[in-house]
């Protein structure tokens, strides 16, 4: 079921017209139009707003596209939240079930830190910023970095002083 079938949906359930709808989560009445005829697809901003308006519906079934039973039955077909504590271990499954199901939150790849200090060390400062080849002589100074694209442009730095 695609997002504009959802939108329909939701118009249907909820008794409302295409001009109603619109004014009721804030958009421009052309907009709904033009997504309910298929021209366009709702951009993430009318999405935010539905389901600011409509919190019972939930962001999964809205961006989700396997075709759930209505915002209703989700409702009732809630799992009630557990009344006893588990026994030996019990706790532990339950959670691992969790982790399974949400297994593609968890398998994300994390990101390396990258370290913020990026100071050098004085002693060290001319064998990294100059190449092979160039004399170190306190007499020279840059005057300026030019750097060509391949599109034809270029880039000019001039340094600070």
């Amino acid at each position: 079921m695609s997002i504009n079938d959802k939108i329909k949906q939701i118009l249907v359930s909820k008794g409302f017209s295409p001009s109603h709808f619109a004014d009721e989560i804030g958009i421009q009445r052309s907009s709904i139009s033009h997504i309910l005829s298929g021209r366009n697809r709702p951009s993430f901003d009318i999405i935010q707003k539905i389901i600011r308006r409509f919190p019972d519906l939930g962001f999964d079934w809205i961006l989700e596209d396997e075709p759930t039973p209505s915002p209703v039955f989700r409702a009732q077909q809630a799992p009630a939240m557990p009344t006893r504590r588990p026994e030996n271990g019990a706790f532990q499954n339950h959670l691992s079930d969790n982790i399974d199901r949400n297994s593609r939150f968890i398998n994300r790849p994390i990101r390396p830190e990258v370290p913020t200090d990026y100071s050098t060390s004085a002693e060290y400062a001319d064998d990294v910023l100059l190449p092979s080849g160039v004399d170190a002589s306190q007499s020279k100074r840059v005057e300026r970095i030019l750097i060509f694209y391949t599109d034809g442009t270029f880039k000019e730095y001039s340094p600070t002083t």
